[in-house]
């Protein structure tokens, strides 16, 4: 630890010096922290704060110390009377007695209210010694109260023995349970209001010029539904289009977007009325479709890992998921939009419904087939990426065996060092992990010192691929779209074995991978520094990757999708140039290529 001392809850940390400078001790009993943490926040003449995580705190669910009720919770009074003895030695710091009292107590009602720490029956007597307390400490001029509940229980402390304490929580728990009963019922009036409107509204005839769009659970504009409704306005603009987008990403669209947010009147108005459904993941269940409506599902990419059905036989991989209810919106598509056969198979036989694919390919990929290094100039530019380096993407997947899908393969850190001078290490997180511990677990910090540039938050991955000069990923699905940019890919694929275990595959990715493959740190770094990373095995096991798995993506799969599913056009050059073949068959409906 050299001349630092970590503390025992693992948030904070202090200098060795400053603890033996001021005499900072733990005292025996539980709550040992908090009177040395003010002690120690009065006495510092500089604090910093990180925005990271440095210590993953697991309680267990039996056995915790906080979480076993008993009279060992009555060790926070000598706790805190340590605290206040030594502000005593100390009128130089008189200030922080009303605030720091004001703490003590707040700490002290909030054990009081837990079950699992205080019992009923030692409640009165818990509630007496902080009367106690609170007497002996009040500062002359009081302490600042706050707001709310814990104010009012501060004022009660002051006044009230415990049976008028205990009657005014019993009151107050009473109402908050009358409020949420009344808000309970007011939200089903609600919903009855809104599902009345929307059955009206279902019996007034498809709006044949207006399609809905929703991508990423209702996240914004982005994906395979942002480029058709992009085309759609380019060769359809008769059909105006409409995104179904959550409140809290409204501020975020780009101007001129017609919008609803889920649940609204209009919302259901909408929904009712749209001909065409455009999405990447499935609609609510309680929206119905209606005969002559086209929903058009595109999928959020090629799967290697086992989706929809298939993720029966994974039982912590559906964890949280109703499978069946996935296959009973399924049911609801009428076209499911592929890049390639081996996407038609794996979803054809993840999601057994009543759809047809379409080999379209993927439009939100138009923009990377072909797209040469000036298409990402813009890009490295708005996210810092200097002209003159490589840049090194990293996006790793999800794991379903690690609780929270979080694992760090390797230090970020690290590997930036290791590209060396005139490499930039950019690194994207699954978009499940976006709001996690990944980001507070040291990524966060490396971004704001420009170790690396963390480019999860953009909106847009297409424009993150193209800002980079190469892929390094584990399974991520991007890996099938990144090689459409005719660029190295680099698997990691270190916990293979525990990744198919847990989640299962369609295929091996380190025999079948789409560049080289590392199963340790130390191959990941060689690769990079011996530049076997893009030598022409690399370029060769690309190119056959991109052969068998994109081979319907040929840069016009939105218009296709526009000119087969809205203006209904159809023929052979709608197809994909290079995988035309004579002769179409219909299913369920639907125009594939056979």
């Amino acid at each position: 630890m050299g001349d630092r001392a970590q503390h025992a809850g693992g948030r904070k940390a202090y200098r060795r010096s400053f603890f033996q400078e001021h005499g900072l001790q733990y005292a025996p009993g539980l709550y040992e922290d908090a009177p040395v943490t003010y002690r120690s926040m009065v006495l510092a003449e500089r604090i910093a704060c990180l925005d990271r995580i440095g210590v993953e705190y697991r309680q267990r669910r039996q056995g915790a110390i906080t979480k076993t009720p008993g009279r060992r919770h009555f060790d926070i009074f000598p706790q805190y009377e340590g605290l206040f003895a030594f502000l005593e030695q100390r009128p130089d710091l008189d200030w922080a007695r009303p605030p720091l009292l004001e703490r003590a107590l707040d700490h002290m009602l909030f054990v009081l209210a837990r079950e699992d720490r205080v019992r009923p029956a030692d409640r009165g007597d818990f509630y007496r010694e902080i009367r106690s307390f609170h007497r002996r400490h009040l500062p002359e001029g009081g302490f600042p109260e706050p707001d709310g509940w814990r104010g009012v229980e501060m004022r009660l402390v002051a006044s009230a023995p415990y049976a008028s304490y205990a009657a005014v929580r019993s009151l107050r728990d009473l109402r908050a349970a009358a409020l949420g009963g009344q808000r309970r019922v007011a939200r089903k009036a609600s919903d009855v209001a809104v599902r009345t409107w929307y059955r009206a509204q279902s019996k007034r005839p498809l709006d044949p010029h207006l399609a809905v769009y929703s991508a990423t659970h209702h996240r914004g504009v982005s994906g395979d539904p942002a480029a058709i409704h992009a085309k759609a306005c380019e060769l359809a603009p008769h059909i105006r289009g409409v995104w179904v987008v959550r409140e809290d990403a409204v501020d975020a669209l780009p101007p001129g977007i017609d919008h609803v947010t889920p649940g609204s009147r209009r919302y259901h108005e909408v929904m009712a009325r749209a001909t065409y459904w455009v999405n990447n993941v499935n609609w609510p269940g309680t929206l119905a479709k209606r005969p002559g409506s086209v929903h058009i599902h595109t999928h959020q990419g090629t799967p290697l890992k086992y989706m929809g059905a298939d993720l029966l036989t994974k039982p912590g991989a559906r964890h949280g998921f109703d499978v069946p209810q996935m296959l009973r919106r399924a049911d609801r598509w009428d076209y499911s939009l592929v890049a390639g056969r081996h996407a038609e198979r794996a979803w054809e036989r993840a999601y057994p419904c009543h759809f047809a694919s379409l080999r379209t390919g993927s439009p939100r990929n138009d923009v990377l087939v072909g797209a040469g290094p000036e298409r990402g100039l813009a890009v490295r530019e708005r996210l810092g990426i200097p002209a003159d380096h490589t840049a090194v993407l990293y996006a790793p997947t999800r794991r379903d065996y690690r609780r929270g899908g979080h694992v760090d393969r390797f230090d970020l850190a690290r590997f930036a060092a290791d590209l060396g001078p005139g490499h930039t290490l950019v690194v994207r997180l699954h978009p499940s992990l976006a709001q996690g511990v990944a980001r507070g677990l040291g990524l966060a910090d490396l971004h704001r010192r420009g170790v690396v540039v963390d480019a999860t938050d953009e909106p847009h991955v297409e424009d993150v691929l193209l800002a980079s000069d190469a892929l390094v990923t584990d399974y991520s699905a991007l890996m099938f779209d990144y090689v459409l940019l005719d660029r190295p890919v680099v698997v990691h694929a270190d916990d293979w074995g525990a990744f198919t275990a847990s989640r299962g595959a369609y295929f091996d990715i380190t025999a079948d991978a789409p560049g080289h493959v590392s199963r340790s740190y130390r191959e990941l770094a060689w690769l990079f520094a011996s530049g076997t990373w893009q030598d022409a095995e690399s370029e060769r096991l690309r190119a056959g990757f991109r052969e068998r798995y994109c081979e319907f993506e040929d840069g016009q799969a939105a218009e296709r999708v526009v000119r087969l599913l809205m203006l209904g056009e159809r023929g052979g050059a709608l197809l994909p140039a290079a995988r035309r073949i004579p002769g179409l068959r219909a299913r369920s409906g639907a125009l594939v290529e056979r």
